[in-house]
């Protein structure tokens, strides 16, 4: 069962020490806010733009983007894991 993280809950992200973790969650975090920028380019006739709705909306991309960057089809987290990877071997880390 997929396990929903509140995007208000900072606690279980200090948590995360892998580098395989912190390149998922940057991933999701980076998609999360593609998300919410091309919305800011919709009319805003098109939706209703209660807080109930902008809430929704913000829950929908939070959902989007775990699912998107749990695919690995961006290969945004793969790119920060051979990053680190070289950024310790030349740092000797």
């Amino acid at each position: 069962m997929l396990k929903i993280n509140p995007y208000w809950d900072i606690k279980d992200i200090k948590q995360i020490k892998k580098p395989e973790e912190v390149s998922k969650e940057f991933e999701a975090m980076f998609v999360r806010m593609i998300l919410k920028e091309f919305r800011k380019s919709i009319p805003e006739g098109l939706f209703n733009t209660s807080f109930s709705s902008k809430m929704y909306w913000d829950m929908f991309d939070m959902q989007i983007s775990e699912v998107i960057s749990s695919s690995d089809k961006l290969g945004l987290k793969a790119y920060i894991q051979e990053a680190l990877k070289a950024y310790n071997k030349y740092s000797g880390e």
